[in-house]
C-alpha cells in the first residue's frame, strides 16, 4: 500500500469513526443516570428519577451538564447545593415544578453558564441580583414587574410569564427608558388578566409617551425665551463690571 493510499485510508477511517460517535455517543448508566460523552469530550448527565441519583458520585464524574428536567421536582435539593460539581457549566432544571428559588447563588458550581428553569411555578425570584451568565426563568407564573430588576445585567430568557404592565410605575418607566442597556430578552406583560403577553414598548408606549409630552411642551415654550434670558444675563455682567470702573 502507498502512503497515499495509507493517509486516505487513514482519513476515511476517521471520518467513520466521527460519524459512528455523532450517532452513537458512548453512554453509560452511573451514579443513578445515564451518562454520555459528547463528541467535544465533555460529559452530559440525563438523570429521569430523583430517588436514586447520587450528587457526589457525578461530582467525581467530572460532569458539564447536568439534566434534571422533567423529574417532578418541588425545589432544588439541597444535596446539588451542598456537592461541589465543579466542573458543572449547564443545569437544566426545566419541566419541573419548583416554586421558590432561595437563591440565585449556587457557591459550589465555579464554572456554572446557564440554568434552565423554564416550565415551572415560580411566583417570585430572589433579592439579589443573578450573576448567571444566562438564566432561563420562561414560561413560569411570575406577575410582578419588580422581580425581573435582579435580572437586569444578565442574559435572561422571561417569555410566557403573566407579568402585569403596571405601566405608570416607576420600574416600568426604568424599564422602557433603559431597554437598551439591558440584557433581559424582550419583557412581556398583560394590562388585563386575559390578555396575551405582549411586549412592553408595544404595552406602554402610549402611556409613557403622554407622560413624557408635558415636560417637551415646557421646553418647547421656553426655546422662544432663550435668547431673551442670554442678553438679559450679559447686560447684568456687563453693568457689574462698569459699576466696578
Amino acid at each position: 500500500m502507498t502512503l497515499i493510499a495509507f493517509r486516505k485510508l487513514k482519513i476515511f477511517n476517521l471520518f467513520i469513526a466521527n460519524l459512528l460517535f455523532a450517532i452513537c455517543p458512548t453512554i453509560i448508566l452511573q451514579c443513578g443516570c445515564l451518562i454520555s460523552m459528547m463528541k467535544n469530550g465533555s460529559l452530559t448527565a440525563r438523570c429521569s428519577n430523583i430517588s436514586g441519583l447520587f450528587f457526589e458520585c457525578l461530582a467525581g464524574q467530572q460532569v458539564e451538564t447536568l439534566d434534571l428536567s422533567g423529574v417532578g421536582l418541588e425545589e432544588i435539593p439541597n444535596a446539588l447545593n451542598l456537592t461541589a460539581l465543579k466542573d458543572l457549566r449547564h443545569l437544566d432544571l426545566s419541566n419541573n415544578k419548583i416554586s421558590r428559588l432561595k437563591s440565585f447563588n449556587f457557591r459550589t458550581m465555579p464554572r456554572l453558564q446557564s440554568v434552565d428553569l423554564s416550565h415551572n411555578d415560580l411566583t417570585d425570584l430572589p433579592s439579589e441580583p443573578c450573576r448567571i451568565p444566562f438564566i432561563d426563568v420562561s414560561h413560569n407564573k411570575l406577575t410582578d414587574m419588580h422581580s425581573l430588576v435582579v435580572l437586569f445585567r444578565t442574559n435572561a430568557n422571561i417569555k410566557g410569564n403573566p407579568i402585569l404592565c403596571a405601566c405608570s410605575s416607576p420600574i416600568v418607566k426604568r424599564f422602557y427608558a433603559m431597554a437598551s442597556l439591558s440584557k433581559l430578552e424582550s419583557i412581556e406583560c398583560i394590562l388585563h388578566d386575559s390578555d396575551q403577553p405582549k411586549p412592553l414598548s408595544t404595552q406602554c408606549h402610549k402611556e409613557i409617551d403622554q407622560d413624557q409630552t408635558p415636560s417637551s411642551v415646557s421646553w418647547l415654550l421656553l426655546l422662544p425665551i432663550l435668547p431673551f434670558l442670554c442678553l438679559f444675563g450679559i447686560g447684568i455682567v456687563w453693568l457689574c463690571k462698569k459699576g466696578n470702573n
